[in-house]
């Protein structure tokens, strides 16, 4: 007759045995799902790539740089341009309310071919990217002169050109023309402007009570400023940009 703790023990060894048997195919399961996450990443960087430069350092003045910039910024851009394109998905509904008005051709038609459970994960990529690609610049001989007309812009962009908040852009290291446009667009906005079909649009309410006033001088000193900081920042904001990651 089996002892007691032999029963006991016989027991143990079982549930044991069934965990082992169990758990490896868990673990290749949730593998896989990372793994196929993985690949879809990669190949949603791989388009960015094509217009916003390798490693998403642009290369084309009038493009972005999207290299560590902040991942909820560029969630809620993606949204706006999928928004703009008519694909926004009933998920991500609740964010439409506080969401930027903005509009672009080429954007738009990128974001509605994104599904909406991939944004997230995409921005998150993207602000793991090295703004600099990896390829560290050489020091400017003396630090860029904040304009005048650029500290107000402090406030929400920190005082290195890093935003003080997840859902505020990082200024730091940009391109001018591209600076300079989007300050153009929010201005043209604040001055009663509406989207046109075909053209980019953009309404920020904080922004467009900013740039209503900015002469094109000004733009100019502000576009150019951010152009020559380090997008890293100084760490005078306590933070900085993201190095490498995984998705290069």
């Amino acid at each position: 007759m089996i002892r007691r703790e032999t029963r006991m023990a016989l027991k143990v060894a079982g549930a044991l045995a069934l965990c082992l048997a169990v758990t490896p195919a868990s673990a290749f399961a949730q593998t896989d799902t990372q793994k196929k996450l993985d690949v879809q990443i990669k190949d949603a960087l791989s388009t960015c790539y094509q217009c916003h430069g390798p490693g998403g350092v642009s290369i084309i003045p009038s493009r972005p740089s999207i290299a560590g910039q902040k991942a909820e910024y560029v969630r809620r851009q993606l949204l706006a341009f999928k928004m703009a394109s008519g694909t926004m998905g009933k998920d991500a509904d609740g964010d439409a309310d506080d969401l930027p008005g903005r509009t672009d051709p080429v954007m738009e038609h990128m974001a509605a071919g994104l599904p909406d459970q991939l944004l997230a994960p995409v921005a998150q990529a993207v602000s793991q990217l090295a703004c600099d690609g990896g390829k560290a610049k050489k020091p400017p001989l003396s630090a860029p002169v904040r304009p005048k007309a650029a500290n107000k812009c402090v406030i929400c962009h920190g005082v290195d050109g890093i935003g003080t908040q997840g859902h505020i852009p990082n200024l730091a290291g940009q391109q001018r023309s591209y600076l300079r446009r989007q300050l153009l667009l929010i201005r043209e906005t604040a001055w009663g402007a509406q989207p046109r079909e075909g053209e980019a649009w953009r309404s920020h309410p904080i922004m467009e009570a900013q740039a209503a006033r900015i002469k094109i001088a000004d733009m100019d000193a502000i576009a150019r400023y951010y152009a020559q900081m380090d997008c890293y920042g100084s760490g005078e904001n306590g933070a900085g940009t993201s190095g490498l990651s995984g998705f290069e």
